[in-house]
């Protein structure tokens, strides 16, 4: 049965010397993997840049349900990437929350509202000002579309998050997982900032950086496909 839906492209491994396999997050599908073979002819009638790090696509496809492997039968960008091709930090931003998503993502059911947040947070990227905290606020927002945002109820006592338990704890131990007292400020701060806004005012790169880690801990704890992320160390230095 021929069925056409977005995708957001987030994984392609070659397949033997001639085929690519894609995976895509599609919107109306959840994930699915898809052959394209003699990838990389003069012949070939897709564009190997359809198939680029969260390229938004749109596609005709043979859907096949009890099928591993579907057949793309018509594919083209629905959004043009403008900026992230020429900047170093949208690039790496970029592979990040790809390495990121493909992990979460490799066997996602149909999820209308994640794939909408998605979609907004990739054009974003594209066209946004890069604040310093951007990755940071999208691992949070995203956890929350997810189902396992952490529980704000920090306060003057409770001011040690705990990514085992999820909670603020009013001690602090070594041998937990546990962010700093300004690291936890920082992350009550971002919880309650849910809608993109900010004082323009950041902490210091290291409270940035222990939150990340922090994080890529917790969704790891939230999804066994996480093992680690590669790319985070590039993010925790490039952005100031």
């Amino acid at each position: 049965m021929l069925a056409c839906t977005k995708g957001i492209v987030i994984h392609k491994t070659k397949y033997g010397d001639h085929a690519i396999i894609v995976k895509l997050y599609t919107e109306k599908f959840g994930t699915l993997s898809f052959i394209i073979k003699n990838a990389f002819s003069k012949n070939n009638k897709f564009n190997i840049a359809h198939f680029e790090p969260l390229a938004l696509v749109e596609i005709n496809f043979e859907n096949k349900k009890n099928s591993q492997l579907h057949f793309i039968k018509e594919i083209n960008h629905y959004y043009h990437f403008s900026r992230i091709p020429f900047d170093n930090i949208r690039i790496s931003l970029l592979i990040f929350y790809n390495e990121l998503l493909y992990k979460l993502l490799i066997d996602a059911g149909e999820d209308a509202a994640l794939f909408a947040f998605l979609e907004e947070n990739i054009i974003k990227l594209d066209t946004e000002e890069i604040l310093t905290d951007i990755h940071i606020k999208f691992m949070i927002q995203l956890s929350k579309i997810l189902g396992f945002c952490p529980d704000n109820q920090y306060s003057e006592k409770n001011c040690y998050f705990n990514f085992d338990s999820g909670f603020y704890d009013p001690l602090f131990f070594e041998n937990q997982n546990m962010l700093s007292k300004k690291a936890s400020s920082y992350l009550n701060e971002l919880l309650n900032s849910m809608d993109n806004t900010h004082s323009g005012i950041f902490p210091a790169k290291s409270i940035r950086n222990e939150l990340l880690h922090g994080l890529i801990y917790y969704f790891r704890l939230h999804n066994e496909h996480i093992k680690n992320i590669e790319s985070v160390e590039i993010i925790a230095d490039i952005l100031n």
